[in-house]
């Protein structure tokens, strides 16, 4: 939305203008360099700490700051960085707040890129094959526009691929599927505990899943179909009666 703008505010912003044009080019680029390290810093740290978040020990980071447009004036005060939009590690923003009273604000833009051990497959994978070892490896790649990686290469064993893989991708949490460790007809073993009482009945998996998925399963001695969740090959936990 466009605002008039009022002939004193023009004067004001001209005036800054011509002190800013008349201000020794050591002092404008002293400030813009305060700055551009100041936003360096906070988005280097921002994205080691959601790297961490993610599992990533052994990030690498580049910040590329862009310096603001407009030079700053001096600041007697501290300059002040603040996150604007950190989302995208292609495209962070920040503000820089000068403490004077009357202090400037600069909105200033990064960009970075992050590069980290990633488990990619070492074989080409076929849909439904479960992943060993031998399908995995670890190597750096680019992470900067992915959030769905496996840091962790134990995570991937015993999954499956949703579609084929080729040898040299990074594997997706997307991509892949938790084995299944109950099969629809199955013989399953219903674990109930309690207060460290544990009962056993033998069912009937009416459903497929993973580890942690919900599926429906039948009480062989009382007919009954009940909610449980998968904790092991043949193994459900009951939650709640399913309707029949």
């Amino acid at each position: 939305m466009h605002r008039k703008t009022h002939p004193n505010s023009m004067r004001h912003a001209l005036a800054v203008v011509v002190a800013l044009s008349c201000l020794p080019a050591a002092a404008q680029a002293d400030g813009t360099a305060q700055i551009v390290g100041q936003v360096e810093a906070a988005a280097r740290l921002q994205l080691e700490q959601q790297a961490e978040r993610m599992g990533l020990t052994d990030a690498r980071i580049s910040v590329t700051v862009q310096p603001p447009y407009k030079p700053p004036p001096p600041c007697a005060g501290r300059i002040e960085v603040a996150a604007l939009d950190v989302k995208s590690p292609s495209h962070l923003r920040y503000a820089a707040r000068c403490s004077d009273d009357g202090g400037w604000t600069r909105k200033v833009q990064a960009r970075a890129r992050i590069v980290a051990d990633v488990v990619v497959a070492a074989t080409d994978i076929a849909p439904g094959h479960p992943i060993g070892d031998a399908d995995i490896d670890v190597n750096a790649r680019d992470v900067t526009a992915v959030a769905d990686f496996f840091a962790d290469p134990s995570e991937v064993i015993g999954m499956t691929g949703r579609r084929p893989l080729r040898a040299g991708d990074l594997l997706r949490k997307r991509q892949l599927a938790a084995a299944l460790l109950v099969k629809r007809g199955d013989a399953v073993r219903i674990v109930a505990r309690n207060e460290g009482i544990e009962v056993q009945v033998a069912g009937e998996a009416l459903d497929a899943g993973g580890i942690g998925d919900m599926v429906r399963v039948r009480n062989l001695s009382s007919g009954n179909v009940l909610r449980a969740r998968v904790t092991g090959a043949g193994d459900v936990e009951p939650v709640t009666r399913a309707a029949q």
